[in-house]
């Protein structure tokens, strides 16, 4: 699970902060409106390699700006 916020949309460049369980330092997720993908630039405090929490988030965000919906907080979840 990863909570996602929305620190700022300026320019046409989206950046949301994630917090893998909701714990630990936030990691940050850019992406410009119309590329083709969202990039994780600082992966979070407890995200390691084999969770892949970074990719999932990246992920979640690109579809909200496909759909055009940015909502300042939500919450990524996966089972």
């Amino acid at each position: 699970m990863n909570t996602l916020k929305l620190k700022e949309v300026k320019q046409g460049n989206i950046v949301y902060l994630y917090r893998p369980e909701d714990k630990g330092e936030p990691g940050e997720i850019h992406m410009r409106i119309g590329d083709e993908q969202a990039v994780v630039v600082l992966r979070a405090a407890n995200d390691n390699s084999a969770e892949h929490y970074g990719f999932k988030a990246a992920k979640a965000v690109k579809k909200c700006v496909e759909k055009k919906n940015l909502p300042l907080e939500f919450i990524n979840a996966w089972y």
